[in-house]
């Protein structure tokens, strides 16, 4: 796998980790809601946010698969 590939592989597993921290830290401060709405809608952001994550890490995979084949 050439340089680029793997520095956007490390770049999209970074983006991922950082989206599923931020979840588990929108989801500590969700419990804590008392407005029924806004938590609603912080639990879907959360959802949405992990979603991303592993859509991002599929990505990745991808990535490498590819430059599986082309070696």
């Amino acid at each position: 796998m050439n340089r680029p590939s793997r520095s956007l592989r490390k770049l999209l597993d970074s983006v991922a980790a950082n989206n599923e921290a931020a979840a588990l830290d929108v989801m500590r401060a969700t419990e804590k809601l008392e407005d029924e709405v806004l938590r609603q809608r912080l639990l879907n952001l959360i959802h949405r946010l992990n979603q991303d994550a592993h859509d991002l890490r599929m990505a990745r995979d991808d990535i490498q698969s590819n430059a599986i084949k082309l070696a």
